[in-house]
């Protein structure tokens, strides 16, 4: 199945920032200080193939401002990483194609060849999130939200997110015939 269409709706990232009306602030902050180490930014640069991500999000969701970011740097340390943005309440329908346990979640990022097909995808939070916050333990809809704003501060985290999404870059140049 190809996703050209949502490639051609959504934005930039720039364009998302400027668009976006929550997290802005928080999205520029973990743009600028993450930390990449040198052997990831040359890994990065070492992709042979073209990869398109496409991130389904919104600027109100914590998970998504912590992670876009994140996206956003690697992309910025390789020229065969094209990143785009689709906003997932004006694109409910496609966005509805990925639930997990029969829920929408966000971002949903999607690895994709230069025919805008699906190699792999990655989906709301890195895994270490997922040991520290259990939403079954924090019932509040409130008590998620500060504990997830609060989660990426952490820079652990955020590497964690970036160890996960590197993986899954090397894994698309891979399937995409990387020697």
């Amino acid at each position: 199945m190809s996703f050209s269409a949502e490639w051609d709706r959504a934005v930039s990232y720039e364009e998302f920032l400027e668009s976006a009306r929550e997290n802005v602030e928080l999205m520029r902050a973990r743009f600028n200080d993450l930390l990449i180490k040198e052997e990831e930014a040359e890994t990065l640069k070492t992709l042979q193939n073209d990869i398109y991500v496409l991130v389904i999000g919104t600027d109100r969701c914590y998970d998504t401002a912590g992670n876009l970011p994140v996206l956003a740097r690697m992309a910025s340390l390789s020229p065969k990483i094209h990143l785009r943005v689709l906003d997932s309440d004006k694109n409910a329908e496609f966005h509805q194609l990925f639930k997990v346990n029969g829920k929408r979640k966000t971002p949903v990022v999607l690895f994709l060849n230069s025919q805008f097909e699906e190699l792999c995808r990655w989906i709301e939070r890195p895994n270490a999130a997922y040991k520290l916050i259990n939403e079954k333990t924090n019932p509040s809809l409130e008590e998620r939200r500060a504990r997830l704003k609060q989660l990426y501060s952490d820079p652990e985290i955020l590497r964690q997110s970036m160890s996960e999404f590197l993986r899954l870059f090397l894994r698309a140049d891979f399937i995409l015939g990387r020697h």
